[in-house]
């Protein structure tokens, strides 16, 4: 016996936000410190906005048995 086989990759891209930031973390990420910055990544949560799955695929290849079915 003999089957098809094909070898499919999904990629999944997500853009995640966060809510409205406050002034003040606004003036902490503009700064460029980056311990400020990370003082920032802490205070938020960051929430799917959307994504994108992309899918490709190779040509089947045919699965012979050792026996030539």
């Amino acid at each position: 016996m003999a089957k098809l086989r094909k070898l499919v990759t999904y990629t999944d891209y997500r853009w995640e936000e966060t809510e409205d930031l406050t002034p003040e973390q606004i003036e902490k990420w503009k700064s460029g410190d980056e311990d400020l910055q990370e003082e920032v990544l802490d205070e938020v949560e960051f929430e799917l906005a959307r994504d994108k799955c992309l899918e490709d695929s190779e040509y089947p290849e045919l699965i012979e048995d050792e026996d030539g079915e």
